[in-house]
């Protein structure tokens, strides 16, 4: 093989030898012709520092706050003029002049029952209420509250459980009150929904919802005995429960 087959190029490779010269020779001359020009170095002149005196030494002043180059005036100590002697009044002065001073605009206190006054509970209203001893306006109330949920008062006992009633209380109030049981607004237990049931203190969830279910079975109920039978209910709870249930 002859040393001049190596450098022997055939018609296509030499096109392409001599583009990629002409495209490396364009990038160098791009370069040469887009190169930015490049900026002359500016002459700074020389800082001039001045030089201090032969044995003379710069000394700061020392620093004076604002509020000490100035001199305030000083503000006079206020004194109170003294009060005659005779409007000086102490505390106590003042506390026996309020006792003896006429209550114009308080409340008049409601007139209480005497011993052996006895009232109806259904039927009285706040105004019969208070006239209680030991019961206001705060307890008269609560137990207008608890009986217009529990649909009436069955029996005296019941006030027990209205809120904030404690033993004294209802040891001193009792005497004064009576019940009447027919005036007890029961619960129509073959038309009341599922929200009327549980309305009532007595009735919970479970329980309204097994008393709807039975119904839902056997139709019409005729009877508490239709009831008795449910787990969800124990025979103290139909005790407080049947004055309060209309079939």
């Amino acid at each position: 093989m002859n040393w001049k087959d190596f450098f022997y190029f055939s018609q296509r490779e030499r096109r392409g030898i001599l583009l990629l010269l002409v495209f490396i020779g364009g990038i160098f001359a791009g370069k040469l012709l887009f190169a930015p020009p490049q900026a002359e170095p500016i002459a700074t002149e020389p800082t001039f520092i001045p030089e201090e005196p032969s044995g003379q030494t710069s000394e700061k002043l020392p620093y004076v706050p604002y509020f000490q180059q100035q001199e305030r005036p000083q503000r006079k100590a206020y004194t109170h003029p003294p009060r005659p002697q005779e409007q000086a009044r102490t505390y106590y002065n003042r506390k026996q002049e309020e006792e003896a001073r006429p209550a114009t605009n308080l409340p008049p206190k409601a007139e209480k029952f005497a011993q052996g006054v006895v009232i109806e509970l259904n039927t009285a209203d706040s105004t019969d209420l208070v006239k209680i001893p030991g019961i206001g306006a705060f307890f008269a109330k609560n137990i207008l509250s608890y009986k217009k949920i529990l649909g009436g008062y069955h029996r005296i006992e019941q006030l027990q459980e209205v809120h904030g009633m404690y033993e004294e209380l209802y040891a001193k109030i009792f005497p004064f009150l009576k019940v009447d049981a027919s005036q007890v607004a029961a619960i129509p237990v073959n038309k009341a929904s599922l929200d009327r049931l549980m309305a009532h203190p007595y009735i919970d969830f479970y329980q309204a919802k097994a008393i709807v279910e039975v119904r839902k079975k056997k139709g019409r109920l005729s009877s508490i005995k239709d009831l008795q039978l449910l787990d969800e209910f124990t025979d103290n709870d139909w005790l407080k429960i049947a004055p309060y249930l209309d079939f």
